[in-house]
């Protein structure tokens, strides 16, 4: 027992070393959450199916740019809106950067309601159609904005997460904060919205 418990404490020290990292220099967390608000606002709630066009695909939910440092990134077209009375549920953004030679893909999102307090130890779990389940850690600092960031990175092993949300649609969202948790089901607008994004990062 006493040699089982010493590995786990071996796995979770070396996890939260490869977690730390990954440092990115982020949006400023008030910035970020005027936008969220601002997307509730001008694209509403929960959003229905999009459009499509055949061979463009991907023109309907993201976008590529550049930085100033002229680097190409692509980011989501729309906030994606997980919410059925504007009040409860999340806001969430994705886009891509580079990091250590390889892509780095960020989830940005925050919890509608107010109140939500988040640290290091805050998780988001995502539920999918088929049952399956995986968690990613917090990387956004301390708040009580409810504003999390979410990466994946083959530097944190995690790539597999990336692969289910091209392939997979997601049921549900969990954000596990310090003291609430925000648990919201997504329509199938947003599975739409999700998955194809995810596609196309």
């Amino acid at each position: 027992m006493k040699k089982l418990f010493f590995l786990s404490a071996v796995f979770t020290v070396m996890t939260l070393a490869v977690s730390a990292q990954v440092k990115i220099k982020m949006e400023p967390s008030a910035i970020f959450g005027k936008k969220a608000q601002s997307a509730l606002k001008t694209q509403g709630m929960q959003q229905g199916m999009k459009a499509v066009t055949p061979g463009d695909e991907c023109g309907a939910f993201v976008a590529t740019k550049k930085d100033d440092k002229g680097e190409s990134y692509t980011e989501a077209k729309e906030f994606l809106i997980v919410s059925n009375d504007g009040v409860t549920g999340f806001a969430f953004t994705f886009y891509t950067l580079q990091y250590e030679g390889k892509t780095l893909y960020v989830a940005r999102g925050m919890a509608l309601e107010p109140g939500i307090c988040v640290d290091n130890t805050s998780k988001v779990t995502i539920t999918f159609d088929d049952g399956t389940q995986v968690t990613l850690p917090n990387f956004e600092k301390d708040n009580c904005k409810g504003i999390v960031s979410l990466y994946m990175h083959d530097v944190l092993k995690n790539m597999d997460t990336y692969e289910s949300l091209k392939t997979k649609k997601v049921r549900s969202l969990k954000l596990e904060g310090v003291e609430k948790t925000v648990v919201k089901s997504f329509s199938e607008g947003n599975q739409q919205q999700m998955q194809g994004t995810f596609k196309c990062l």
